[in-house]
């Protein structure tokens, strides 16, 4: 694995873009914070439309594909898999699930992102 080695960006020098960038980085975390307390039904809903858009790509990628409508209900557990396919589909669901609700306590690590 590789491993990168900070100490040598302490002796460099940024340009005005990249402290642009910086700056606009983070003026949007105060802005994501913000739009986290004001609309988290807005948020919830984004939130389910990516993991099923998450779900029918990488599954695709595997060649492994279901109805829109079978997907959405896969996805929201409001049906039992017919398939080895959807079983597959809820084998992704639920990684993805499990990301989305202890991401602050699963390590970057090859065994857990492979």
């Amino acid at each position: 694995m590789r491993e990168f080695d900070y100490s040598k960006l302490a002796d460099r020098t940024w340009d005005n873009e990249i402290i642009s960038y910086i700056s606009k980085i983070h003026e949007y975390k105060g802005k994501q914070e913000l739009f986290l307390r004001q609309k988290p039904v807005e948020l919830e809903r984004l939130i389910e439309i990516a993991k099923i858009q998450s779900t029918e790509a990488s599954n695709r990628i595997e060649g492994i594909i279901t109805t829109g409508s079978r997907l959405k209900q896969l996805v929201a557990d409001k049906t039992t898999p017919k398939n080895r396919d959807e079983e597959e589909i809820l084998g992704y669901r639920n990684v993805l699930n499990l990301v989305h609700e202890n991401y602050d306590m699963l390590p970057v690590r090859s065994n857990y992102i492979l």
